[in-house]
């Protein structure tokens, strides 16, 4: 196994509420599950009631069954009976008629009496095109690890991208990525009863466009199949689409070991295809810019104070003020651009260009 564990660009210019938001609204649905207990009498009546109308069905396999309520009635089991229906002697119509009701009366019956499952009702089940659960379906795990899995990935990529386009753009992509993953599943199963949970298909949305928007950013990665751990770094425009395309013939060649590859695959796609677009219409610059500007007004008052006393004629002392904050936050274009526009004011036309080449710099850089 190859898990990456580090990159060049994991920190944050502000904090990731989004990202922290997802992490805690995933961890309580699963303490809620967790917590989750049926009652064993209400438990010990559904038995009965599906036991009935499993044992009326064996009676009686030439019927149809119209409810996926009794977990042992799957495809093969009906394929099974009805194959053995056709040595047996075909009732009149009539008769045939009744005890069809009959066994609809007691999947019926079980289906009433069958506790809502919160894992079902909250994931997505292609076959039954429960919309509402492309979202829902995300914030539901199958158990700690999946969990533990999804949101570290999550806050490998998610924390950077939000970083990147700010706290409106990137949750709207995250639910789309998810929501696109869970339709592609559906698309390659679509009869699939079995609900689809978790985030992945959203994350791996996020890790194919972390390898289009941090394309060239070196990831370091930590190798698990040898005998001993070893780290190796590369590219993410390398690793990641690896990866998806490992999922691909996963899919391909495993359809049926019971992880949604295709999801995977689905949500990379659309988050690859999502950030080129971001990057050629410049809105992934425009948006970058804007947290940039947010985070540096936000971060220390002393640009807007640098500012104030200029209008106030103390354009030495906003001056001053700035060269001490590009001290402390050398990797703000903003404050080199507030530096050039102060010291062009002052006719400093040196400082001003010094300036304004830093922050193209740190502008090409990011």
């Amino acid at each position: 196994m190859i898990l990456p564990i580090s990159h060049e660009r994991m920190t944050a210019r502000r904090w990731p509420i989004v990202t922290t938001i997802l992490f805690l609204a995933c961890l309580l649905v699963q303490v809620l599950l967790a917590l989750h207990k049926p009652d064993p009498a209400v438990e010990a009546r559904q038995d009965a009631a599906r036991e009935r109308a499993l044992e009326y069905f064996t009676e009686h396999p030439y019927l149809d069954v119209k409810a996926d309520v009794v977990p042992e009635l799957d495809s093969e089991t009906i394929v099974s009976a009805h194959a053995l229906a056709r040595a047996m002697p075909a009732p009149d119509d009539d008769t045939r008629a009744d005890e069809q009701r009959e066994l609809d009366e007691l999947v019926a019956k079980a289906a009433a009496m069958t506790e809502p499952d919160p894992v079902r009702r909250l994931g997505y089940v292609p076959a039954e095109h429960n919309w509402m659960a492309l979202f829902t379906s995300q914030f539901v795990h199958g158990g700690w690890a999946h969990l533990a899995g999804n949101m570290w990935f999550l806050f490998f990529c998610g924390m950077t991208l939000e970083d990147r386009w700010g706290r409106v753009v990137f949750p709207l992509f995250y639910l789309a990525c998810g929501a696109v993953a869970a339709l592609v599943h559906g698309w390659m199963s679509p009869g699939d009863t079995v609900p689809l949970i978790g985030a992945s298909g959203a994350i791996a949305g996020c890790m194919g466009a972390f390898a289009v928007a941090f394309a060239r950013t070196r990831v370091r990665f930590v190798w698990l199949l040898a005998l001993r751990p070893r780290t190796f770094v590369a590219p993410a425009f390398v690793v990641l689409p690896f990866w998806a395309a490992f999922e691909a013939i996963w899919a391909l060649v495993f359809p049926g070991d019971g992880t949604a590859h295709w999801a995977h695959v689905g949500g990379f796609v659309f988050g690859a295809v999502a950030a080129l677009v971001l990057h050629q219409t410049g809105l992934d610059r425009r948006l970058d810019d804007a947290v940039e500007r947010t985070a540096a007004l936000a971060g220390d008052p002393r640009i807007d104070e640098a500012r104030m006393l200029v209008k106030r004629g103390r354009a030495r002392d906003a001056l001053a003020m700035l060269e001490g904050l590009a001290v402390e936050k050398p990797q703000s274009r903003h404050v080199q651009e507030a530096i050039a526009e102060v010291a062009l004011g002052l006719g400093d036309d040196a400082r001003a260009q010094k300036a304004q080449a830093r922050a193209e710099r740190l502008r090409a850089n990011s």
